[in-house]
């Protein structure tokens, strides 16, 4: 999710972050490596526009996103906590058609790098409670050509930290969330197709700041199986800039919500959670698959 092609307003299209990717014992954490590989499908027919209107003319986007994630605690303590960091990956292919635009392509995204402090053990309310701190940044490494119609690379650095929690309220309910952060650096090199819309030369280009969260709860309905739900919120706090000037109605907005499952052995965990999307503002809305596997050596 989040990659989009040139628009008909002036509203820049967010960064890709994380929206339902992470969900159950979210908070959870131990000492040396862990990897992760996660698929996503987001599929959606509508654009809508800052009003929450669906855009008019015929809209389709298919989005898969993969995502190899490799994190790593060190044996020793930092803050009360264990630190680390974490990398992902993103590889994306994207399909779109809207208007004259037909496009398919499959390119490296932008790379996510953080230092954590993973904190376990500790209790709220009486219950257990784990947390991690990450101070994550989305390094521009991927695609991104300013000529081509649609990028799956952004040309700016963003600031994306986290805050990740999971308490234990029963011995078989947990509840996790993720309540993150968005700013987004100045683009130098904006795309040429820009140009027109704004109708004078575009010299830079700065999205707005944003902050998103996920949110999930789970029940262990037997030993290694949990079921529950998971929704995430996207909200952007700012306009967007182009050459300086703040852009009216170019904030974004969006809600999706879902069920969820979860298989859990010693070593390994697979996650599968599905999205229903709505109350977009200047996005695409529609549903989303999100499957995972996680293995900690």
């Amino acid at each position: 999710m989040g990659w989009s092609a040139s628009a008909a307003a002036i509203d820049l299209a967010a960064p890709p972050v994380n929206l339902g990717s992470t969900s159950f014992e979210d908070g959870g954490g131990g000492k040396g490596f862990m990897f992760q590989w996660s698929m996503s499908n987001f599929r959606a027919s509508d654009s809508y526009d800052v009003g929450g209107h669906r855009r008019p003319g015929a809209f389709s986007r298919d989005l898969w996103v993969a995502r190899p994630h490799l994190a790593y605690a060190w044996d020793r303590e930092f803050l009360g906590g264990a630190p680390g960091v974490e990398v992902i990956q993103p590889i994306a292919s994207l399909d779109i058609k809207t208007g004259a635009l037909d496009e398919s392509q499959t390119r490296l995204g932008n790379t996510f790098v953080g230092p954590f402090v993973q904190w376990s053990g500790k209790h709220l309310f009486g219950r257990p409670f784990s947390s991690r701190l990450t101070l994550g940044f989305n390094v521009p490494i991927g695609a991104y050509d300013r000529a081509a119609a649609v990028n799956l690379g952004n040309n700016y650095w963003s600031f994306n930290p986290y805050y990740a929690f999971t308490w234990r309220g029963t011995d078989k309910l947990e509840v996790s969330g993720r309540l993150m952060y968005l700013w987004n650096g100045r683009n130098t090199d904006p795309e040429t197709s820009l140009d027109a819309r704004f109708g004078a030369p575009v010299r830079n280009t700065q999205v707005g700041q944003a902050w998103h969260m996920n949110l999930s709860a789970s029940y262990l309905v037997a030993p290694q199986w949990r079921v529950g739900a998971g929704m995430y919120v996207f909200n952007q706090s700012t306009a967007d800039r182009i050459n300086g000037i703040s852009q009216a109605a170019s904030r974004e907005h969006l809600f999706g919500v879902g069920p969820g499952v979860q298989w859990r052995g010693k070593s390994d965990r697979l996650i599968a959670n599905y999205y229903f999307e709505s109350h977009a503002r200047n996005r695409a809305a529609g549903e989303q698959l999100v499957l995972r596997w996680m293995h900690v050596f």
